[in-house]
C-alpha cells in the first residue's frame, strides 16, 4: 500500500494519506468528473486508479512516502 504526504498549512506537520483513503474519498469525485468530461466508455477503457492518484498528487502538491 502506498502512502502520501501533503501540507495543508505551512506551520503544521504534513498530513499522511493512504492509497485506500484516496480511493474512498477522492476516486468517486474524480471518476464522476472524468466521465462528464470524456465519457464513461473512454474512462472505463483508458483511465486507471493510478491516473486518479496522479491527479490527486498534483492537486495537493503531495509526494509519496518511500
Amino acid at each position: 500500500m502506498r502512502v502520501f504526504k501533503y501540507n495543508e498549512y505551512e506551520d503544521q506537520e504534513p498530513t499522511l494519506v493512504t492509497e485506500q483513503e484516496i480511493r474512498a474519498n477522492y476516486w468517486p469525485y474524480w471518476y464522476k468528473e472524468m466521465c462528464a468530461r470524456h465519457g464513461k466508455e473512454l474512462v472505463d477503457t483508458k483511465f486507471t486508479f493510478d491516473d486518479c492518484i496522479y491527479a490527486w498528487i498534483i492537486e495537493n502538491w503531495a509526494w509519496e512516502v518511500k
